[in-house]
């Protein structure tokens, strides 16, 4: 288990994979996984909106 960087939370794995995103719970905000063992995670990166180019 690990907290979210934004509001603190607990963030427990629950089988995700290195590189999934999921919203924490409390707060919203978007993590990405960036380690299984132990498990960590980080803000997910902010994809540019594409505008269809």
């Amino acid at each position: 288990m690990t907290e979210c960087p934004e509001c603190a939370a607990s963030v427990e794995s629950h089988d995700k994979i290195v590189g999934e995103i999921f919203p924490c719970r409390e707060c919203g905000t978007e993590l990405e996984v960036n380690a299984v063992e132990p498990f960590g995670v980080q803000p997910a990166p902010h994809e540019a909106e594409d505008w269809g180019e």
